[in-house]
């Protein structure tokens, strides 16, 4: 009987913790054509390309834009197709901040923290980081 109800108590647990992961969410879709993955840490565009490597470190977004600080792990790797090549100026040991415009579909970065400021200045984004 106590064997009996132990299972039990197991088995719902289980069914819950499936049920509650099952329900995480494994993207956050901004438009169309650009969206986070949580998995891979990395903002994806058009034809699945990665836009934006990981490590993203925030990102906020509305409907118009959506701003990206990001600590990149590694200048290029294999495993991603990356829609463009770009380089990092002051190589991988900065964070570096990006734009991406919605409404344009274009993506602005990597950029120093004072060009990203003098960006969202031109383009009127008022999205603020956390940290």
């Amino acid at each position: 009987m106590k064997t009996k109800f132990i299972f039990h108590i197991l088995f719902f647990t289980a069914i819950l913790l499936f049920i509650y992961f099952a329900r995480q969410p494994h993207a956050v879709k901004f438009s169309k054509d650009f969206y986070y993955d949580y998995e891979s840490n990395s903002i994806f565009g058009k034809n699945n390309l990665v836009d934006i490597a990981p490590e993203i470190i925030e990102f906020v977004h509305d409907n118009v834009f959506v701003a990206v600080k990001q600590k990149p792990k590694y200048s290029y790797d294999s495993m991603y197709d990356y829609s463009e090549n770009y380089s990092y100026k002051h190589g991988i040991d900065e964070n570096y901040y990006w734009v991406i415009s919605l409404a344009e579909k274009k993506v602005y970065g990597p950029l120093l923290f004072d060009e990203y400021k003098i960006l969202c200045e031109k383009k009127k984004v008022k999205l603020k980081f956390n940290n």
